[in-house]
């Protein structure tokens, strides 16, 4: 027997659901990034420690690939601060073995486009720009599509060169 109203009843109580789960998943609102090896809070580093993202990510300053920090970066601080914490025990076997950390990569472009962190940091973009608020992330995820459409369109209103070949030699 079929009862009226029930099944779009049914479906609007499972969407309302899906989008409270969506947005509890982060004390913010902003969607999670995929589950990375340590649990790492750059809220913590970057709005409670006031660290700035070049520290960590030095490479974006100075090469197309703004880099993952060794773990003797992480080490140089945690050896002594937060020893106790389970992220930072984690982060000291990977140093105790000699290993990276195997991060999950979130923004990853197509092979054929070639970026330059260096070039974007020289001009004043801010890391927000492509990244979105990493500091009030739970855990980083990609806010941006990262599009040729999206990179053009940002290229265009700053007066930046659209010339092709700039992204794709």
């Amino acid at each position: 027997m079929r009862v009226p109203g029930v099944r779009a009843t049914s479906a609007a109580i499972v969407a309302a659901l899906i989008v409270a789960l969506a947005i509890a998943r982060s004390s913010t609102g902003a969607p999670d990034g995929p589950p990375q090896p340590i649990d790492f809070s750059h809220r913590d580093h970057v709005r409670g420690d006031g660290l700035s993202c070049e520290l960590c990510h030095s490479g974006a300053r100075r090469a197309a690939f703004a880099g993952m920090p060794p773990v003797e970066r992480c080490m140089g601080c945690h050896r002594f601060v937060l020893p106790e914490n389970p992220g930072v025990m984690a982060l000291h076997r990977y140093w105790s073995a000699g290993k990276p950390v195997p991060w999950v990569k979130v923004n990853v472009l197509p092979r054929f486009v070639r970026f330059s962190h260096e070039a974007h940091v020289l001009a004043k973009i801010d890391c927000v720009r492509c990244h979105g608020d990493v500091a009030s992330m739970t855990r980083v995820a990609r806010v941006a599509p990262l599009t040729m459409g999206w990179c053009v369109d940002c290229h265009r209103a700053a007066s930046a060169t659209d010339d092709c070949l700039a992204c794709h030699y």
